[in-house]
């Protein structure tokens, strides 16, 4: 199937209300409302395409929706089988890598994916595609249930909202 995530606020909104499945030409296309960022997304065979929704290491900016219309986007994100190969719109990782070391220092998994980052970078080459369950391990954007994240920001047991949504108003000022 073919997963398109597309902003409520859209035309898309037109031809669904939140999931819509659609037999085309001998395959499926499923079509998921969202609400956030100015997103489009598709996913097919396991590789997504989230334009500037998810960063390798970070999100999109809150221009347009709320923290939770974002949130419940990245959650429908993150709710995809963790192999899935994941393609944004820009190479961030090495600014992203930076502010999400300032929010998750001891994250061992976080650190040893910097090391990489900076070889890789160093090297010409790029940090796109990412892949899902490594976005889940080290991306503090996807993990507001994290203890450290949490605590760092002084909102130990907070909604995963406000976490969310704490964790973007600090790497806008970052």
């Amino acid at each position: 199937p073919v997963v398109c995530i597309a902003p409520k606020t859209s035309t898309y909104e037109k031809m669904v209300s939140n999931i819509q499945e659609v037999k085309a030409r001998g395959g499926r296309l499923i079509m998921i409302a969202t609400e956030g960022d100015d997103l489009a997304s598709e996913i097919a065979d396991d590789v997504i395409f989230v334009g500037d929704t998810l960063f390798a290491l970070g999100c999109g900016r809150l221009f347009e929706g709320t923290p939770q219309q974002m949130w419940a986007s990245l959650s429908k994100i993150n709710a995809l089988p963790e192999h899935t190969k994941v393609y944004c719109a820009h190479e961030y990782t090495q600014a992203n890598a930076q502010f999400a070391l300032s929010v998750e220092p001891d994250n061992p998994k976080l650190q040893a994916r910097v090391v990489e980052i900076e070889r890789l970078r160093s090297a010409g080459q790029p940090t796109v595609p990412t892949v899902l369950s490594l976005e889940q391990e080290t991306n503090p954007f996807l993990r507001p249930d994290s203890a450290e994240l949490q605590a760092v920001l002084g909102m130990v047991g907070a909604d995963h909202v406000d976490v969310f949504a704490e964790t973007r108003r600090r790497k806008d000022q970052f």
